[in-house]
């Protein structure tokens, strides 16, 4: 199985709360154990309890690909960012983790990024020399469905995503070209929620998605992420 229903402590926004990139995933610290086993089996990579300024809210304050991580500078801590060195020093991941000075936080609904693009809300413009240092890929500054929240809309790996309902024609062709990816497509997760990316969590190996989510939505999850054998 490649993809799997889950609710977070009864929660279905886990995206929210999680994140994972093709080398790694980060969880927060209530998941159980038992359930951490499962979930670095179904996405095949490493897996760290952590927070994120005290926070669970892992997914929306921070954004990743396989080469860099970007946090929030105002509130991640200093022992939070030597937790995350250690995971990734043991685990052999050579990856870059900053702290971006912003006053926008939430940077995993301003940001996303798979290996080989990345596109970034007008908001955190003027950061996008060095948003693409630190995830070493092209960074594109643009919407999705309009929306300025374009991580929060998305869900992207290096084979597929799944994006908000009302992406047009043309956005989705833009964000084919900056992502190097040739399925994208359109849908919703948990009973109806277009922001998809505060409800999945994937990567090309996996998905995660929240437990409202529906069989019809599960299907076109599958389809978007090219996860169906």
């Amino acid at each position: 199985m490649r993809i799997i229903r889950e609710y977070f402590s009864g929660i279905s926004t886990i995206g929210v709360l999680s994140l994972a990139t093709e080398k790694f995933g980060l969880f927060p610290h209530f998941i159980e154990e038992q359930s951490l086993d499962k979930y670095s089996k179904i996405l095949n990579i490493p897996v760290k309890k952590i927070n994120i300024g005290n926070s669970s809210l892992i997914g929306s304050l921070c954004a990743a690909n396989s080469y860099g991580m970007i946090l929030p500078s105002s509130f991640t801590l200093d022992k939070e960012m030597d937790i995350l060195y250690d995971f990734m020093k043991e685990n052999d991941i050579d990856i870059t983790i900053k702290r971006l000075t912003s006053k926008n936080t939430a940077f995993g609904n301003l940001i996303s990024a798979n290996d080989k693009g990345c596109v970034i809300s007008k908001e955190l413009e003027k950061y996008k020399r060095e948003i693409e240092d630190i995830l070493d890929v092209e960074v594109m500054v643009d919407n999705i469905a309009g929306l300025a929240t374009v991580g929060s809309n998305i869900v992207i790996t290096n084979k597929g995503g799944l994006l908000h309902p009302n992406t047009t024609e043309e956005e989705i062709d833009r964000l084919k070209d900056i992502f190097k990816v040739n399925i994208l497509e359109r849908g919703t997760a948990n009973k109806g929620i277009t922001s998809v990316g505060a409800c999945i969590i994937a990567n090309s190996k996996g998905a995660i998605v929240g437990g409202d989510t529906t069989g019809p939505e599960m299907l076109k999850i599958e389809e978007g992420l090219d996860l169906i054998d």
